[in-house]
Formats: structure tokens, sequence, C-alpha cells
């Protein structure tokens, strides 16, 4: 195992390097360019630069080149850069709003596996019954729906019908617990909807796969109650590709709530993601995207090493 584990995290080195490349490059062929912002900036300030004088503040008269090894270099002595337009460095940008953004993730994920696993276990028990079929067809209606639109609707009709507002002032959780979990409820409930559409579908399916083995059949047949079966027959032995699904939505929302934070006023690190992209913040947006990207392969290497806890046949190598 812990062969296994060091090779896989010396893997992440090429990998990230691939990412932070695809990412420098990526951001300089956005239209518009951060020496615009600079010297419109200053106009409105009623001060006059020209585009070589913002070039050079920029450090961006330098050849790209040169721009992305510097990077590289920092970012290896724990250096991401300065924010362009806000004062400060990417580093405490990101360490003062991750914890934010962390928080919305986990709680959606608590939330779709609590609903996802119970829902796709009572379907795989009861299958083409009146209960299932009506799960099955709201699943599909969840996972259909785009995620900014159920976001819309949350936020429009229930202060339309009953004058409820959803709140959009963040409170920290260490100075208001009661305060923060009411903002932070709704839109893990929105975000948790979408994933939980597709995870019920797939819990049920794997189970009912392995459901129809002999000896699930052998179990049902020497008369084992129905929990034990499902849970310790069943669903055990369907974990793995079920694991790689969670696995999967843990790492699509770390990244995916953009879209959350940004309708519900929550400080996290994809809204910030959205404002460097408007003002061509090169620094932090890509410091922000790289941070995603480890985010995402340390969730998948965590989800490798679960197969050997859910199956002990299993062999990492």
């Amino acid at each position: 195992m812990g062969k296994y584990v060091t090779k896989r995290l010396l893997l992440l080195i090429p990998t990230l390097f691939l990412v932070c490349l695809m990412v420098f490059v990526l951001m300089r062929m956005v239209p518009g360019s951060a020496v615009e912002m600079v010297v419109y900036n200053f106009k409105q300030n009623g001060q006059v630069i020209t585009e070589a004088e913002a070039r050079a503040r920029l450090g961006l008269d330098k050849p790209a080149v040169e721009q992305f090894f510097v990077w590289i270099w920092g970012m290896l002595h724990g250096d991401l850069g300065d924010c362009l337009f806000r004062g400060d460095t990417v580093w405490h940008v990101i360490s003062s709003e991750l914890p934010v953004s962390l928080e919305l993730a986990i709680m959606s994920f608590i939330i779709s596996t609590a609903a996802s696993i119970p829902l796709g276990l009572f379907c795989a028990a009861h299958p083409d019954t009146a209960a299932d079929v009506a799960i099955r067809t709201l699943s599909v209606i969840f996972a259909s729906v785009p995620v900014f639109w159920i976001g819309t609707m949350v936020l429009v009709y229930p202060a339309v019908w009953w004058g409820y507002s959803v709140p959009l002032t963040f409170v920290p959780i260490t100075k208001g617990f009661v305060a923060n979990m009411k903002m932070f409820l709704v839109p893990s409930l929105v975000a948790a909807l979408t994933t939980c559409g597709n995870n019920i579908r797939f819990v049920r399916t794997c189970t009912l796969e392995v459901m129809r083995q002999d000896y699930v059949r052998t179990a049902w047949a020497k008369g084992a109650k129905e929990r034990r079966v499902m849970f310790s027959h069943a669903f055990r032995n369907a974990l793995i590709p079920v694991v790689t699904m969670f696995g999967g939505s843990v790492a699509g929302m770390i990244g995916g709530n953009v879209v959350i934070e940004n309708m519900f006023n929550i400080p996290g690190i994809g809204q910030q993601v959205v404002t460097a992209l408007s003002n061509r913040d090169y620094p932090l947006a890509q410091g922000c995207t790289v941070v995603f990207a480890i985010f995402v392969m340390l969730v998948n290497l965590i989800v490798d090493i679960t197969y050997k806890w859910c199956d002990p046949r299993v062999t990492l190598e």
C-alpha cells in the first residue's frame, strides 16, 4: 500500500506540471488582457498610462516562457504571486476563502450521500414498483435540470409566495454556527440535488446487478433479513463502482460550485475565479485553478485507496 501511494504521489508531479502549462496557455488565450484593464482603471481615475508601462507594471513584458517558469519557481517556494487588482497575495486569498468552498462541498456531499444511498437501495429492493418509478423519474428530472435554474427558482419563488429570502450575508462558522448553517443549507441542497439524481440511479443499477448473483439468491433462500441481504451481501459488493461515482461527484462539487457560490453570494474560491476571469487577473485565476486540480487528483487517489477497503481482493500496484 505504501509503495502504491508513493508512486501515485510522484505521478502527481508531471500531471500537475501539465495542468499548470494548460492553465497558463489558456489564460493568455482569453479575449482581452489585463493590460487593457489596467489602462481602463487608470483612465477612470483621471490618470494616463500607456500599454507599454502597464505591461511592464504587470510583468507581462517578459517572454511567455520566462513568465511561465518564474510562476512555477515561485509556486515551488509557496509563492503563487500577487493579485493584479486586489492588492493582496494569491495565496492569502485562496487560504482565506478555500475553507468556505470546502464547507459548501462537504455539506453538499453529505446531503447527496445520505439521500442517494438509501433511496437507491430501496429502488433496488423494490424494482418496477410505483415508488421505484416515482423515485427514478424525479432522479432523471434533477439530473437533467441545470443547477442555475434550480437555484433561480429557490431564490425567486419562496420570496414571492411566502416572503422568505435565503440569507445572503456570509457569517463564518466560528462566529455564528446557526447563522452559518442558515446560509449554507439551501445552497447545499441545491448543489446536492443535481448529483443526487445520478447517484440514486447508479446505486440502484449496481445493486440490482449484484442481486442477480447466486450468493445473494442463496442468502434469500436461507431466510436472511432484507436489511442484511441488501447491506452485507448486495451493496457491499457493489461498492467499487459506487465509490468511483461518488468520488467523481466530490471532485465535481469542489470545482462545480462556482455557479452556486455566485448565485447565493458565498465568498468562496469559486466566486474568486469568476472575478479573476472577468478582470483578467492571471495570477489569481491560475492559482485557483491549480488548487482545484490538486483537490481533484487527491480525491481520485483517495478513491483508488478506498477500493482496497471495499474489496480486500483488489491489489494496488
